[in-house]
C-alpha cells in the first residue's frame, strides 16, 4: 500500500488525489449499499437509499473518469455535473448538491488545501440545505452540517486533510448517533437516518482512497472486502483492506445497458443468472420487457445470457476507462439521446399544450397512464427511482415545449424538480406521492386549458384520493406498540402501518376498513403480477359485500412489491 502523499499530509490536494477519493467512495458504497438499504423507517421491502446514493457516486466517478486534465477546480464541475444527472432519489439529490456545492467552493483552483477545502464542505452544506423545501433536522442534512463543522475545527487549527477528514468523520458519527432520538419515525423503529449513514460511508471512502495512490486504485484486483470502520453503526462484521484492493466498477469496466423483450414478458432468475458477470446490477422488469444495467468486464457475456430471456434492443455499452469528449458536452445534447427508461408509447391523436410524463411500474398501470393520456412513460418507482437524466430525456422528447411531471412517489419528487432548473422548457412537477395519485390528476387533465389552470385544478384532485398499499414485513419490529414479525402482510394507508396480519386476504379487507369513510364511494384494487385474477376477484367480491353501497372496480396493475394497491375516490 502506498503512503500518503506529503501534499496530502500536508495542505495540498490535486485533481489525481479528488479521483480516487471518488473511487474510494463508490468502492465503499458498493459494499455498504444494502446495509443502507436495510436502515428503513418502517419494515417494508422499499429500502432503496444506499441503492441511490451508490448509483449517482457511480455517475460522479464516471464523469471523473473522462477527465484528463489537472485543475482540481474544473474536476469538481464534471464531477458535480454528472453526479446531479445521474441522482436517484432523495438522497442522491441531496448528495449531489453537496458535490455543486464543493465545486463552488473549488471552481478555478488547480489544488485545494484544508483551509479550502473546510469553505468549499460548508457551501455543500449550504446547497443540499436549499434543495429541501422543508429541512427536517434528524436527516442526512444533519449528518453533513456537523461534519462540515468538524473539517473547519480541524482546519482552523492547521491540521492536514487527512486529520481534517478524520475529525469530520467523528463529528458525522456523533450527529448520526443523535438522529434516532431527533425523529419520533427513526426511535420507533430503532434505527439510524439512512441517508446520514451513507454520507458517513462516502466520507470514510475519502480517508480509505487517501492512504492509496491513483494507480493503487485503478490497478489492483480486489482481493478482500474493504475496511469496516462503522461498527456499531451496520451489522456487518468489522472487514479489513489488502493492498490488493480495487473499486468494483473498475474491477467491470464496461457499462451495460440494454432492453429485452418476450412474447411472455417471463424473466425467469434472469437477474440471478447476470450477478456474477458484473456489479451495479438493476433488472427491471414488467410484462412487456426487461430493463437491464450492469458493469461488467464481459459485455458479450451479458448478452448471451439475456439472449436466452428475449430479443435485445436499445443495446448501449460505455468504456468507463475511455469516456469519450462528449460526455463533457451540456446536459442538453445528452438529454436528446433517447433512454431505455422511458418507456415507447404510442402517438397521441391530440395533444395538449403540456405533455404528461408519467413515472410508473408494472404493465397494467403502464397502459392506464397511456390510455388516460399520458405521453411518456418513465420506468420507475419503489426501489428503481428514475435519476434526473431520466426524467430530462423524457420532457426533451416531448414535442410540446411545456411539460407536467407526475412523479407518483414521494422518493421520486425531489429529482423532478432537479428537471425544472436543467430543462429550457416550461416544467411542472405534481407532488404526486402515489400511483393512484398520479391516475387521478391524469384524469383531470384538460386538452384545452393552460398548464397553469391545469396544474391547479389537478393538485386539487390529488387532495381527494387516498392510496392504501399491501406488501410484507422484511424484519421484526414493533409499531405503535404492536409486534410485527418478519414475514407478516402490511396493510399502508399513506405512511402509516394500519393493519399486520399472517393473511393477505384479511389484511386487505382491515386495510380497506381503514381506508375506506361514508364520503367516499369508489374504490378501485390493483392487483399485482403474483396475484391471480380469481384470487383479486375474491377481495373485490368480499368488499363490495361488506360495503353494498360502494363502487368497486377491479384493475391489473402488474406491480411488484405490492400485492394489491388500493385508490379511494
Amino acid at each position: 500500500m502506498s503512503t500518503i502523499t506529503k501534499e496530502i499530509q500536508g495542505y495540498r490536494l490535486h485533481a489525481n488525489d479528488f479521483k480516487k477519493m471518488l473511487l474510494g467512495a463508490s468502492y465503499f458504497f458498493e459494499r455498504e449499499k444494502e446495509n443502507i438499504n436495510a436502515l428503513n423507517v418502517f419494515p417494508v421491502p422499499d429500502g432503496d437509499t444506499g441503492t441511490n446514493m451508490s448509483m449517482t457516486i457511480n455517475a460522479a466517478v464516471e464523469g471523473s473518469l473522462s477527465y484528463e486534465g489537472h485543475s482540481i477546480g474544473e474536476l469538481s464541475e464534471i464531477v458535480a455535473s454528472r453526479a446531479l444527472m445521474g441522482a436517484r432519489g432523495n438522497s442522491g439529490v441531496i448528495l449531489s448538491q453537496i458535490l455543486r456545492g464543493i465545486a463552488h467552493g473549488l471552481q478555478k483552483k488547480d489544488y485545494t488545501t484544508p483551509a479550502e477545502l473546510s469553505k468549499a464542505f460548508q457551501y455543500g452544506v449550504v446547497y443540499a440545505y436549499k434543495a429541501v423545501s422543508t429541512p427536517v433536522e434528524g436527516t442526512i442534512l444533519t449528518v453533513a452540517r456537523e461534519m462540515a463543522r468538524g473539517i473547519r475545527n480541524a482546519a482552523r487549527q492547521g491540521e492536514n486533510l487527512y486529520d481534517s477528514l478524520e475529525e469530520a468523520i467523528k463529528n458525522g458519527k456523533a450527529a448520526l448517533d443523535k438522529t434516532t432520538m431527533m425523529l419520533p419515525a427513526l426511535k420507533e423503529a430503532g434505527v439510524v437516518d439512512a441517508g446520514g449513514l451513507g454520507l458517513l460511508v462516502f466520507l470514510e471512502g475519502f480517508l480509505f482512497a487517501m492512504k492509496k495512490s491513483l494507480n493503487d486504485m485503478l490497478s489492483h484486483k480486489k482481493t478482500a472486502p474493504v475496511e469496516q470502520t462503522l461498527t456499531g453503526i451496520t451489522n456487518t462484521p468489522p472487514l479489513k483492506p489488502t493492498a490488493t484492493e480495487k473499486p468494483p466498477n473498475l474491477l467491470y469496466p464496461y457499462c451495460t445497458e440494454m432492453i429485452i423483450k418476450n412474447e411472455k414478458g417471463d424473466y425467469p432468475n434472469l437477474k440471478a443468472k447476470l450477478s456474477p458477470l458484473g456489479d451495479s446490477l438493476i433488472v427491471a422488469a414488467d410484462n412487456r420487457m426487461a430493463k437491464l444495467h450492469i458493469h461488467t468486464a464481459s459485455p458479450d457475456l451479458v448478452m448471451q445470457l439475456a439472449l436466452q430471456f428475449g430479443s435485445l434492443h436499445d443495446i448501449k455499452i460505455d468504456n468507463m476507462h475511455d469516456q469519450q469528449e462528449e460526455h463533457k458536452l451540456s446536459y442538453s445534447s445528452n438529454a436528446a439521446m433517447e433512454n431505455p427508461a422511458i418507456l415507447p408509447n404510442t402517438e397521441k391523436t391530440q395533444q395538449g399544450e403540456a405533455g404528461i410524463i408519467a413515472v410508473s411500474f408494472g404493465e397494467g398501470f403502464r397502459e392506464i397512464f397511456l390510455s388516460l393520456g399520458a405521453d411518456k412513460i418513465v420506468f420507475g418507482g419503489q426501489t428503481m427511482n428514475p435519476n434526473v437524466r431520466d426524467l430530462l430525456q423524457a420532457v426533451h422528447n416531448l414535442p410540446q415545449q411545456k411539460a407536467i411531471i407526475l412523479p407518483n412517489n414521494k422518493n421520486i419528487i425531489m429529482v423532478a424538480e432537479q428537471v425544472k432548473a436543467l430543462s429550457h422548457k416550461h416544467v411542472e412537477v405534481l407532488e404526486t406521492k402515489s400511483l393512484p395519485e398520479g391516475l387521478t390528476a391524469l384524469l383531470t387533465y384538460n386538452l384545452t386549458l393552460p398548464i397553469e389552470d391545469n396544474v391547479t385544478a389537478m393538485q386539487e384532485s390529488v387532495s381527494q384520493v387516498k392510496t392504501g398499499l399491501i406488501t410484507y414485513a422484511t424484519r421484526d419490529t414493533i409499531i405503535k406498540g404492536e409486534a410485527v414479525k418478519a414475514g407478516q402482510y402490511l396493510g399502508l394507508a399513506g405512511d402509516n402501518i394500519v393493519t399486520s396480519t399472517q393473511n393477505l386476504h384479511q389484511t386487505a379487507l382491515n386495510l380497506a376498513t381503514q381506508i375506506l369513510d361514508e364520503e367516499k364511494d369508489i374504490i378501485t384494487v390493483f392487483y399485482n403480477q403474483d396475484i391471480e385474477w380469481k384470487e383479486a376477484s375474491t377481495l373485490t367480491s368480499a368488499i363490495q359485500e361488506k360495503y353494498p353501497s360502494l363502487e368497486v372496480e377491479l384493475q391489473y396493475g402488474g406491480q411488484p412489491i405490492y400485492y394489491y394497491i388500493f385508490s379511494v375516490e
